[in-house]
């Protein structure tokens, strides 16, 4: 290979590294995560270094993230060989007998990637940029989504403003004109305006969503969750036994970022802790959870590893709010019952 085309090579894959990192931090944002945390998850994905951080739990306690972790890891990794290959072959290249013919190709290739670095720095290209990556990442993931998701735009203490895709339109919301569903009250949670068909619309008393519509909200990050996350629907066989499943009681009692202490009446037992001392079920190495405190029958118990919860447990839970909400179910923004 010649140098030239080594050096063309190696800025082509850096600019190909930078979109991915953009792709990546798109993808983050669609499962909830801010701007911010999911550029840096990205970046220490992408390079793997830095993601031993705390804030790793925020990836590994939820399913679609563990999966997007998963190929930014892979990627990062395929990339890492290949850049360091592509040096490799430029230092091979180079014929340092008549190294100061070839210096100034050397300066003109990396002086053009280094001022198109600059440029995307640019807060007009990088707006541009950025939206012109998130557009496209946003209609192949809705080509293949297989639930909503939502997408956080903007984040303002425990409220956001989010992008919500509906890949079905939630139970509640479903053939019902807005002002019927009550959802302010209950979710405290503002619809400001959608796009259908590529129209954008004002929502209006009478606006009632249909499937692949997208909403911008406005509302606590947790309630918005809470409303247009779907609950997997069972199939036609199994409703039946599904509508006589009770929900748990779960509330939030403290907020501390995205760790939560919940207070939770269990009304049925999670699979994953089914018939499990909590050893068995190994609820903290998978999912960040730490079990507090049970009481049974009014009595507290003396938590052990052995302990197996049991119906009609009263459990204190502390762990990321994703990972309380897979296991245990959905969780509501009120008080906890005395």
């Amino acid at each position: 290979m010649s140098l030239v085309s080594s050096i063309t090579l190696i800025v082509t894959v850096i600019i190909i590294y930078y979109a991915l990192i953009r792709i990546f931090a798109v993808l983050f944002r669609i499962t909830g995560l801010p701007k911010e945390k999911s550029i840096f998850q990205a970046v220490s994905l992408l390079t793997n270094a830095g993601f031993t951080t705390g804030e790793s739990e925020i990836i590994v306690s939820e399913k679609t993230r563990r999966h997007i972790a998963t190929a930014a890891m892979l990627t990062g990794y395929f990339f890492s060989v290949l850049i360091v290959s592509l040096f490799i072959n430029l230092f091979l290249s180079i014929d340092f007998s008549a190294i100061s013919e070839q210096i100034h190709l050397l300066i003109l290739e990396f002086g053009g990637m280094i001022a198109f670095l600059l440029i995307l720095r640019i807060p007009v290209v990088d707006k541009a940029v950025s939206k012109g990556l998130d557009g496209v990442t946003v209609k192949l993931f809705k080509k293949t989504a297989r639930e909503n998701y939502i997408s956080v735009l903007d984040t303002y203490g425990k409220d956001a403003v989010v992008n919500i895709f509906l890949y079905r339109v939630p139970d509640f919301l479903e053939g019902k004109c807005i002002v019927d569903t009550d959802m302010r009250k209950k979710y405290n949670v503002n619809v400001l305006m959608y796009t259908r068909n590529g129209q954008n619309h004002y929502v209006k008393a009478d606006t009632i969503f249909s499937k692949n519509d997208t909403l911008i909200a406005f509302g606590p990050l947790a309630s918005i969750r809470d409303a247009f996350l779907l609950k997997e629907r069972p199939d036609k066989h199994d409703r039946k036994k599904f509508t006589e499943l009770e929900e748990n009681s779960i509330s939030i009692m403290s907020n501390f970022g995205y760790q939560i202490m919940a207070d939770i009446k269990l009304k049925r037992v999670p699979p994953v802790l089914s018939e499990k001392s909590l050893l068995e079920s190994k609820i903290k190495d998978y999912f960040s959870i730490n079990i507090m405190m049970v009481s049974r029958n009014g009595e507290t118990l003396n938590i052990t590893k052995d302990t197996v919860l049991e119906k009609g447990d009263r459990v204190i839970a502390f762990g990321p709010y994703e990972s309380i909400n897979t296991v245990f179910g959905s969780i509501r923004s009120s008080e906890p019952e005395e």
